[in-house]
């Protein structure tokens, strides 16, 4: 077959390049897995090619989603349809200082395959080379870029306790896996400062990685030390290790948790700016709901925040005393279990109590809140997810709107199905309902594209995506914006964006109109690795 009758043109699309060029009528000759040609109509003959008419409707370049957990998940999930049917064509994981790479120690190796087991992908690997040589060789149906996880890193070296010290041997161990993780790819580094044994790291390890990472030219991502009552001193920490780093600091889901910090987002976007105008690249991401998701443990006591959540159930499980001392605590709490959602669990018995509050699962049990939270910790806390009502409507607007905020959905690739767990709604819905918010504040649709596709692909140094342009990956979204919607909500979270009809992911074409689901068709998605300087 000629070459030409390779390629695939696609012909009578509005094209919104992710440039803030006004959408035109235009056409894209694809060629393998590259765009060939990306103008206007009628400008060139392509003869002898396939074609597919794009009846009008909007071609963008593949929306990239920034802050993803899907590292195991597309193992169980190749076929990755709660990210396809949005649009999205590249995830970024490993965020929030979890990673399932280095593993050198057993430990390590025991306490991933527990956190993961639902996924039954057994971690074989030792380091980033071969996690990715297994997840191509799986063949995902959307790119991957892979975040070195700060926690995951640290516990190699330390466990997870946080009990041992990080003195000079473990920083230089620290390091030396850091700079091997990068070397071999991966796209940069994450911290999760909230969680163990991040949390216990102080200013010189801290910035004794970001010497590290500066070698690398590679991006800081970090879910803030708070997001709260210390918000702002949590932003200004990070600030500092990326101006010591790399310069370029990425704020996961940028938010101000708690009705008490609503007023400090002024103060935050003040710093950002202070930054940008300094020299750093700051940037962050946002999902467009104002209920959170993390596990269900969270509403313990600061005595269990150096706790993992199987530490927490083996000592919930065999305490019975402990467990009425806490169900007490939290019962006499001020807080409103209307507001904390039982997002996911294991436990069968309580599957059907998903979506629902604990106020509403305690009274349906004749039990109390806090009895209630004890009864599935103790038994799932590495499987319990709660969802969490403590965010401004308001100051979602304003953060979305900032041109330096690109979307992020916080969840994992997954089926329509449960079979994996049950996903917050932003799973499934977070980019049209991102989408469907900058339009309402007016937005063209050229710039709500970019900031889908070519934002996100900037911040990550993703090469060659992002655009509509000759020379580029094909990875391209064809939707209609007027039906592209989310109808997932916590009732039905697992519910498929509509309006999107086909998707290109390095130029293999994954057709949503068929109606049917592509377990057995190619999938044209790649492990994304980073050149490292002097390699």
């Amino acid at each position: 077959m000629e070459q030409a009758e390779k390629d695939l043109l696609l012909y009578n699309v509005l094209l919104a390049d992710g440039t803030t060029r006004k959408a035109f009528p235009g056409e894209v000759l694809l060629s393998g897995e590259k765009i060939l040609f990306a103008g206007e109509k009628g400008k060139h003959v392509f003869p002898c090619c396939r074609k597919i008419d794009g009846k009008g409707l909007v071609l963008a370049p593949g929306f990239i989603d920034a802050h993803t957990h899907s590292d195991i998940s597309l193992f169980a999930s190749p076929e990755a349809y709660s990210s396809v049917f949005q649009g999205v064509t590249t995830l970024v994981a490993g965020n929030c200082g979890l990673s399932p790479f280095p593993v050198a120690t057993e430990e390590v190796r025991e306490h991933l395959n527990t956190l993961y087991a639902k996924y039954e992908e057994k971690i074989l690997w030792k380091d980033f080379a071969q996690y990715a040589a297994l997840l191509q060789k799986r063949g995902p149906a959307v790119n991957v870029l892979s975040l070195c996880g700060h926690n995951t890193l640290k516990a190699c070296v330390c466990g997870y306790d946080g009990k041992k010290r990080t003195g000079k041997e473990a920083l230089s161990r620290m390091g030396m896996l850091l700079e091997e993780t990068l070397a071999q790819g991966a796209g940069g580094f994450s911290t999760g400062l909230l969680y163990m044994p991040g949390k216990t790291s102080a200013k010189e390890e801290l910035l004794f990685l970001m010497g590290v990472l500066k070698r690398s030219g590679r991006i800081y991502a970090t879910h803030l030390r708070s997001e709260g009552k210390f918000l702002v001193e949590a932003l200004q920490e990070a600030i500092f290790l990326a101006s010591h780093g790399s310069g370029k600091l990425h704020i996961s889901h940028l938010k101000t948790a708690g009705k008490e910090n609503w007023k400090k987002l002024s103060c935050v976007f003040a710093e950002m700016e202070e930054a940008r105008a300094k020299g750093l690249s700051v940037s962050a991401d946002r999902y467009p709901y104002t209920t959170s998701a993390s596990s269900l443990s969270l509403v313990l006591p600061g005595e269990y925040d150096t706790l993992t959540d199987s530490a927490i159930r083996e000592k919930l499980s065999r305490d019975k005393e402990e467990r009425n001392r806490l169900a007490r605590l939290l019962d006499d709490s001020s807080r409103d279990w209307e507001k904390v959602l039982l997002a996911d669990t294991a436990l069968a018995e309580m599957k059907p109590f998903r979506g629902q509050s604990i106020a509403y699962i305690a009274q349906k049990k004749a039990s109390t809140p806090g009895k209630t939270v004890l009864e599935i910790l103790a038994e799932d806390a590495p499987n319990a997810m709660g969802a969490f009502q403590g965010m401004s409507g308001e100051n979602l607007q304003k953060i979305l709107q900032k041109d330096f905020v690109c979307c992020g959905s916080d969840e994992t690739a997954r089926p329509p199905d449960d079979s994996l767990g049950r996903s917050h709604p932003r799973g499934f819905g977070s980019f049209p309902v991102f989408f469907r918010m900058l339009r309402g504040a007016g937005f063209s649709l050229e710039e709500a594209v970019a900031k889908l596709s070519a934002l996100p692909a900037r911040i990550f140094s993703l090469e060659k995506r992002g655009l509509v342009r000759s020379g580029y990956f094909a990875d391209l979204v064809l939707f209609d914006p007027e039906k592209y919607d989310s109808k997932a909500d916590f009732s039905n979270p697992h519910a498929l964006a509509e309006g999107v009809k086909k998707v290109f992911v390095n130029g293999v074409l994954l057709d949503l109109e068929e109606g049917t689901l592509f377990r057995s068709a190619p999938r044209g998605g790649k492990v994304l690795k980073m050149p490292f300087p002097g390699k």
